[in-house]
This record gives structure tokens, sequence and C-alpha cells, in this order.
């Protein structure tokens, strides 16, 4: 166990090394995050900040993620720690863990600067939003980390792999946005106590046990 989390923070320090040394990439996720929130809310408006919130920071997550698996890929087209003498589920871990910290810096840049044009607070209880985003970062992660990989290493094979992961998604979008629809009551107890939260949380569970074994399957197969 100690050796699984000594790999798994070797990877993600290296990821973040490279991350911070190239400061063109963080001013990349600056810039598209906060163009995406203008033009939601340009086109959408204020009348459900929350749902718009979401919506950008999952467009944003999208776009950015294209990029992260890139790190991973040598001048021949290859993923460099496909050799590496580890389970590569560890890899795909760490990288889930590692996107997770993009995503909650996109949420962040998406929060301050609808906060700032709409000048209305996007929330009435903090601490729904935030066990909402953490929920919604952990899923999206695992999904979105895992298929860009598997699309890097069996480029021929893609559009299978998109059907093996595609039933994964649906579920993830339904159970967020019934718990976006319900993050605003203030009573913390019932928002915890509900369904969609509940189903979401065992799902993300689920997602970050499934997501680096179909990973390392894919690969080793």
């Amino acid at each position: 166990m100690r050796n699984f989390i000594d790999i798994v923070f070797l990877i993600l320090k290296k990821d973040l090394r490279i991350e911070f040394r190239e400061k063109l990439n963080l001013i990349y996720v600056i810039i598209l995050a906060i163009s995406l929130s203008l033009i939601g809310f340009t086109f959408i408006g204020s009348n459900n900040l929350i749902e718009l919130f979401f919506y950008t920071s999952l467009i944003s997550s999208l776009v950015a993620n294209q990029r992260i698996s890139r790190q991973e890929i040598s001048l021949d087209g290859e993923l460099i720690l496909i050799s590496a003498p580890i389970d590569l589920s560890i890899v795909c871990f760490a990288k889930i863990l590692f996107f997770m910290i993009i995503c909650l810096f996109i949420h962040l840049i998406v929060f301050i600067f609808l906060s700032l044009i709409s000048n209305t607070p996007l929330f009435i209880n903090g601490i729904n939003f935030i066990s909402l985003c953490f929920l919604f970062t952990l899923g999206l992660s695992s999904i979105l980390s895992t298929f860009s990989l598997m699309l890097e290493r069996v480029r021929g094979e893609g559009q299978f792999m998109f059907i093996l992961i595609y039933p994964l998604i649906l579920p993830f979008l339904i159970l967020g946005y019934s718990s976006i629809m319900l993050v605003n009551i203030s009573d913390s107890l019932f928002f915890f106590k509900s369904f969609p939260l509940q189903a979401l949380a065992a799902f993300d569970i689920l997602l970050l046990t499934i997501c680096p074994i179909l990973f390392s399957y894919s690969i080793r197969r």
C-alpha cells in the first residue's frame, strides 16, 4: 500500500512540475474558462447560475482534457510509462488525481468570473455546493482521464473504446444534473440524504475503481 501511494504521488508530482513549468498551459486554462463563462452568461443569462457554473466547468474540462494525456506521449507516439515495471492502473489513478486538480482550478476560475459579472451569489448553501463540486469533479476526472489515455494507446479501436465507456457517462450526467437541482436547498441534511447525491457518490466510487482497471486491461490485452 505504501509503495502504491509513493508511485502515485511520484507521477502526480511529475505532472504538476510540468504544468507549472509550462506556464502557457495554465494561461490557456484560465483564458478557456473565462471565455466559456462569458459566452454562457451572454447566451444563457443569470436565471440559474448554478446550472451555468457546472455546464461551463464541464465544457472547459472536456476541452482542457485533450492535452492531459499528451504529457505521456513519446516522440514515436507511444505512452512513455507503458513499459514501466508498475501496474498501469496506478498510472491511470495518478492521472485522475492530476486532472482533479486541473478541474478544481477550472471551477475556481469559473466561480470567480461568474460571481464578478453577475454580481449575485451562485449558491445559498456553501457546504452543498462544495460537496457537489467535489463529487462532480471526481466522476468527471475518472471518465475523461481514462478515456483520454485509452485513446492515445488504442487509436485504431477508438470507436470500440468509446462504446465501452459511453454507458458510464450517461448515468454520471443524469445523477449530476439531478443533484444540481437540489444544491440550493438550505437543509444540508436533506441534500446529503437525497437519492441523486448518494447515487452520484456511489457511482464515483465505482468509476474510481473500474476506470483504472479498464485502462490497464485495454493496454495489456
